[in-house]
C-alpha cells in the first residue's frame, strides 16, 4: 500500500472519530479545569470575586449543609470609582441573598492588601494574611467551575509554606457546565479563554497583571 494511502487513510479516522466522539471529547476537556473537593468542617467558605449570581448563592447552599460556620468574601478593585455608589458590592448582594432565604449567616469581606483585587493571585495574598491573623487552618475557596483548577494553583502557589489547607467547591449556573459548554456564547468564552490563562498562571508565582478577576 503506498504511503500517501495510509497517511489519508489515518487522517480520515482521526478525523471520523472527532466528529462522531467531539461531545466525549470536550466534555473531557471541560472537566480537567473543575476541581471540586471540599468536606465539611472548615473554618469559613471564602467566595473569591465574579460571578455574583452562582458564587454566593453555592456558598450560602454549603453554609446550610454545615461545611461552616462562616463566609469570607474577597475585597475586588471597583472598576469605575466614580460610579462605584451606583452597584451593589459584593457583600451587599450577599447580604440581600442571605434575607432572601431567612438565614443568619456571619460573613466579612477580606480586606485587600493593595486596594481591591484585580487577579486571583491578589485574592491569595490578601486572603492568607487575613487567614494566618485569623488562626485558621482549612478554608473552602468557592468560584466558578471552569474557574477553579486555576485558582487553585494561584492559592496553593501563595499559601505554600504555610498549614492553611484548602479546598475547591464548584459552583454552578444555569446555562452551561463541562458537557455542554460549547452551545452557548459565555461557555465558549469561558473555557477557551481559560485555555490560555490557566497556562500564564502555572508560569507566575506572582500576580499575571495582565489577567483580571473573574
Amino acid at each position: 500500500m503506498k504511503k500517501w494511502l495510509i497517511v489519508f487513510i489515518s487522517v480520515s479516522t482521526i478525523v471520523a472519530t472527532a466528529i462522531f466522539q467531539y461531545q466525549s471529547i470536550l466534555t473531557n476537556y471541560a472537566e480537567f479545569y473543575t476541581v471540586n473537593n471540599a468536606t465539611s468542617g472548615a473554618d469559613a467558605i471564602v467566595i473569591l470575586s465574579g460571578g455574583k449570581a452562582t458564587r454566593i448563592p453555592h456558598a450560602l447552599n454549603l453554609f446550610s449543609e454545615d461545611y461552616a460556620s462562616r463566609l469570607l468574601l474577597t475585597d475586588e478593585k471597583k472598576m469605575n470609582v466614580r460610579f462605584a455608589h451606583l452597584f451593589a458590592t459584593n457583600e451587599e448582594i450577599a447580604l440581600a441573598m442571605i434575607d432572601e432565604l431567612k438565614l443568619s449567616v456571619p460573613i466579612i469581606t477580606v480586606p485587600s492588601l493593595k486596594g481591591g483585587a484585580t487577579s486571583t493571585f491578589d485574592e491569595a495574598y490578601d486572603l492568607r494574611k487575613f487567614s494566618e491573623t485569623a488562626g485558621f487552618k482549612r478554608l473552602i475557596l468557592v468560584t466558578d467551575a471552569f474557574h477553579t483548577r486555576r485558582a487553585y494553583h494561584a492559592f496553593q502557589t501563595v499559601f505554600s509554606g504555610s498549614e492553611i489547607h484548602l479546598e475547591m467547591s464548584a459552583a454552578k449556573n444555569d446555562i452551561y457546565n463541562e458537557s455542554n459548554w460549547w452551545t452557548s456564547d459565555q461557555g465558549i468564552s469561558a473555557y477557551v479563554l481559560e485555555s490560555i490563562k490557566y497556562p500564564v498562571y502555572l508560569l507566575s508565582s506572582r500576580n499575571a497583571t495582565f489577567i483580571r478577576n473573574d
